[in-house]
């Protein structure tokens, strides 16, 4: 036995056969879909029963959005595949659009609805008719007396209100449903009235020597769907792990609703083609052609024709969709979803879980009090570099409470992640200028400007904890101003980001004070800003 296999790349040469023999048609659903952050790939098979000679299976009711240079089929057995055609196709509204049918059972129900209230309202009136005609107690020559007339005007007024607020309730009930009748019934009109759903078939015509019953592997590129991760960030406590919930948003617009589907999601780009660059000679001071300049860069010429197999980024994806640019590792990735989903064709976000990982982190408290009085508690993670992550929001949750959305960026980022996980309002934190050390003097051409903080931590928390205290001093950017530091109580100086940090270990109850003091000189004649104005929670350097 073998298996042959036809590209969609020969199909444009192939003569044109007489479509004669045995007509096989079928849908051949979705067995599994691949999606990538930008696209999918749909594969699917069925076991078709093929008569001696020839055969023309058409494979129906695919995404429109195909691209039809992708389709690939393949097909087990001793035949000859003759030739691959994709082709547009339509299918009857009523089968091609789950909206229709849903449409008409709702208006079903409505209509049913409607009739009901019709009988309540009908027989509410007719009985309330009926109290109105014999509202005269016992003939005209009756006596009748006082108590007698009040039991019975109580039971007409009673009587009178409930039939009243019956009717009302379902005259009012009626009218909303016959809103929504109205606009269903529109909406109805406007499907049926597209005359069917436009979708892409295959059609594949194959010879054989003998009847026999074999398996059709089809697979293609579809546009209009995609995913971008989501993740969860968990931390029951400062001293255990942080349990990370890798999921994604998974959007499906290619007009076909997936049922149960077994998804892979994969950070591939499948509109990349597969054929390599081609290095330009690289000519320095010459008329300026593809391949001059001195910056050598390579010449995209040949490297554009190798991509005019692959899928256009123009076209690709549906134009109502946003996207945004994301970093994706080098190598890709696919996760295989363990669950099946039910994910309709309607364009909206629907949420996957994809992994869950319990990852070792080390816990600090950073406190940067010239922007805000509270310390953070700071996880730094490790291992997370092996998990093939993709930039993303991360909900952080800390004790059981949601503390906000945090970045994962995988950029720039080693083997460590810093995660912000709130303020702790147990640990004190005041910064302040000391008057008795701050002073501003002119000296001959020269103003001189002489700043001094005193900064206290507090631990007031029953444990002790590791912090690290950040402030700054300014960066002069003009050689006339000349910033000399007098006083960093042992504190550690990035020069050129004019960064302090004091890194320091608490016991519980303990406190630790620092200063910070400066000294900035420049030409009295200059206006220079001392302070600066920050807002708060935002660190200007």
């Amino acid at each position: 036995m073998r298996t042959t296999i036809l590209l969609l790349s020969v199909f444009a040469t192939t003569i044109s056969f007489a479509q004669t023999g045995k007509l096989i048609t079928v849908d051949p659903g979705i067995e599994r879909m691949t999606v990538y952050l930008n696209g999918g790939e749909v594969r699917t098979s069925t076991e078709v029963d093929l008569a001696a000679g020839l055969n023309t299976i058409e494979l129906k009711e695919l995404s429109q959005f195909m691209y039809v240079q992708s389709v690939q089929v393949a097909i087990k057995g001793e035949l000859a595949i003759l030739s691959v055609n994709p082709a547009e196709d339509r299918i009857p509204a009523d089968r091609s659009e789950p909206r229709i049918a849903r449409l008409q059972d709702s208006l079903e129900m409505l209509n049913t609805r409607v009739i009901e209230l019709n009988d309540r309202i009908g027989a509410n009136q007719a009985a309330k008719q009926m109290l109105t005609s014999n509202y005269d107690i016992g003939g005209s020559n009756a006596v009748t007396t006082a108590e007698a007339l009040a039991k019975t005007a109580d039971f007409f007024h009673d009587r009178t209100l409930k039939l009243n607020r019956d009717i009302s309730a379902d005259s009012r009930e009626k009218l909303k449903l016959e809103e929504v009748q109205r606009n269903a019934a529109a909406e109805l009109a406007k499907l049926e009235s597209a005359g069917g759903r436009e979708r892409k078939k295959v059609t594949v015509v194959v010879n054989t020597d003998r009847a026999m019953r074999t398996k059709v592997e089809l697979r293609y590129l579809v546009a209009n769907t995609g995913w971008s991760p989501a993740y969860d960030l968990v931390a029951a406590n400062n001293t255990g792990p942080i349990t990370l919930r890798y999921k994604a948003q998974v959007y499906n617009n290619t007009g076909i609703d997936w049922k149960k589907m077994n998804l892979v999601l994969s950070t591939a780009d499948p509109s990349l083609g597969a054929s390599s660059p081609a290095l330009a000679r690289w000519e320095l001071g010459g008329g300026g052609g593809s391949g001059s300049g001195v910056d050598g860069r390579f010449d995209q010429g040949d490297y554009k024709q190798s991509q005019n197999m692959a899928p256009s980024l123009n076209g690709w994806n549906d134009a109502s969709q946003h996207y945004e640019m994301i970093t994706v590792s080098e190598v890709t990735a696919e996760f295989k979803i363990k669950r099946t989903y039910d994910i309709p064709s309607d364009a909206r976000p629907y949420m996957v879980e994809v992994a869950e990982h319990t990852l070792p982190a080390t816990y600090s408290y950073v406190a940067i009090p010239k922007v805000d009085c509270d310390a953070f508690l700071m996880a730094r993670i490790t291992g997370w570099e092996t998990l093939d992550l993709v930039d993303g929001p991360a909900n952080v949750y800390y004790e059981d409470s949601y503390v906000g959305e945090s970045m994962i960026s995988t950029a720039g980022i080693n083997d460590t992640l810093d995660l912000s996980l709130g303020r702790d309002n147990d640990i004190r934190v005041e910064r302040k200028e000391l008057e008795d050390r701050t002073s501003r003097k002119v000296i001959g051409s020269e103003r001189k400007q002489t700043l001094t903080y005193e900064i206290t931590v507090k631990n007031t928390t029953t444990a002790p904890i590791h912090l690290v205290l950040r402030d700054q001093i300014p960066v002069s950017m003009n050689d006339q101003i000349k910033v000399q530091v007098l006083e960093l109580s042992g504190g550690e100086l990035d020069a050129p980001e004019g960064l302090v940090e004091w890194p320091m270990d608490l016991q519980p109850a303990a406190s630790s004070t620092v200063k910070l003091s400066f000294e900035i000189r420049h030409p009295k004649g200059w206006n220079v800003s001392y302070r600066t104005r920050l807002r708060k929670q935002k660190l200007l350097f």
